[in-house]
């Protein structure tokens, strides 16, 4: 009976801690693959494509999607104003673009000539830029002030009433 009772006892945190991390796992923006399905949903909701831009092996990034941007996502409060997806920059990966054509992902951070990382840019759903880009600043405990701001600069742009309150 003790065998029984100490295998539970081991196993029981185990079992949290797989639970815990694939819970975990889900949140974690996925690299997109494809803009143009991205652009679709944001056209029917009219809200603004965020493009999270990062590299691999990127301490910074890690740092600031730990810190910063994955809490807010985590917690569901910015979803209904964006549509926010992970570009890879330096991956040999192919994307489709937002005409769904498909190009290679280093040719996008080109095109919206992304050369810091990480960076934020705000799109619209045919790609273009609406001119607000957010870089990293290690400053995390402001960083949900100003996406707040941003995201709203953005839905006035799109003409969007919707707006996030303060303190979300």
């Amino acid at each position: 009976m003790w065998r029984k009772n100490e295998f539970l006892v081991w196993l029981m945190p185990f079992l949290l801690f797989m639970t815990v991390s694939e819970l975990h796992a889900d949140w974690r923006l996925q690299p997109v693959e494809d803009f143009s399905a991205v652009a679709q949903q944001a056209q029917a909701r009219n809200v603004p494509v965020v493009i999270y831009f990062s590299r691999e092996r990127c301490p910074p990034c890690q740092r600031f999607e730990e810190n910063a941007l994955l809490p807010l996502i985590e917690n569901g409060l910015v979803a209904d104003y964006i549509e926010i997806v992970e570009l890879i920059a330096d991956t040999d990966a192919k994307v489709k673009d937002f005409y769904g054509d498909e190009v290679p992902a280093s040719e996008m951070a080109e095109l919206y000539n992304v050369t810091t990382f990480p960076r934020l840019v705000f799109v619209n759903a045919q790609g273009d830029e609406l001119g607000i880009r957010m870089e990293n600043s290690g400053a995390y405990d402001y960083f949900p002030y100003y996406f707040r701001q941003r995201i709203n600069q953005a839905l006035e742009k799109l003409a969007n009433p919707k707006r996030i309150k303060e303190g979300y």
